[in-house]
């Protein structure tokens, strides 16, 4: 089963092979010989995806992402990179580090910019999931919280169980936390090997 995605020289095979897996049944819901319900799309997995390799700034990730999410949606490289630049320069604000106006302006311009953004690409849920996850990603319990509950309304309007859709979205900051860890250090690995 070896996966291109986790693939080098000194990364063990058969843990590669495990990264593969939890690949495919994070992104695609298989196992190869099982099926089960998802609630996200790929597309939105995608752009959670996307998200966190734009904030972890792990190339690797990136690219693979933004290839996968321009097949999916039919939307340039360009367009996309600017949308996901601008929302994740939008969540590396830490809002619990500032005062109380900023976070009310913050959380405007945000809700602002999330409908711009729903807008353009037609799922309002998919700038929430990409906030939520990042705010997962570094523990952060005002972004949990903010943009848990936006996730939460707008599945249960949808008549989606959220509790499985952000336990589904937390399958995808696990997964992207370990492959960002380990395809970042790839490449300063191999220099250890290199004369």
């Amino acid at each position: 089963m070896s996966s291109k995605v986790f693939k080098d020289r000194v990364f063990p095979k058969h843990i590669s092979d495990l990264m593969g897996l939890m690949h495919m049944m994070v992104f695609e819901g298989t196992d190869g010989a099982e099926r089960w319900d998802t609630f996200l799309t790929n597309q939105q997995k995608e752009c959670v995806a996307l998200g966190l390799a734009q904030y972890y700034q792990c190339e690797h990730c990136i690219e693979h992402h933004t290839k996968v999410l321009c097949r999916l949606s039919n939307v340039e490289q360009e367009e996309l990179s600017k949308n996901m630049n601008s929302i994740t320069l939008f969540l590396r604000t830490e809002v619990s580090r500032i005062g109380e106006s900023e976070k009310v302006r913050w959380m405007q311009a945000w809700q602002e910019f999330a409908l711009k953004i729903a807008l353009k690409w037609g799922d309002k849920a998919t700038p929430y999931l990409i906030a939520l996850a990042i705010g997962m990603a570094r523990d952060d319990e005002f972004l949990i919280q903010f943009c848990g509950r936006e996730v939460k309304k707008i599945f249960d309007e949808d008549g989606v169980n959220s509790r499985s859709v952000i336990g589904e979205l937390e399958s995808v900051v696990i997964f992207m936390k370990a492959a960002a860890s380990k395809n970042r250090i790839v490449p300063k690995v191999e220099q250890i090997f290199t004369p």
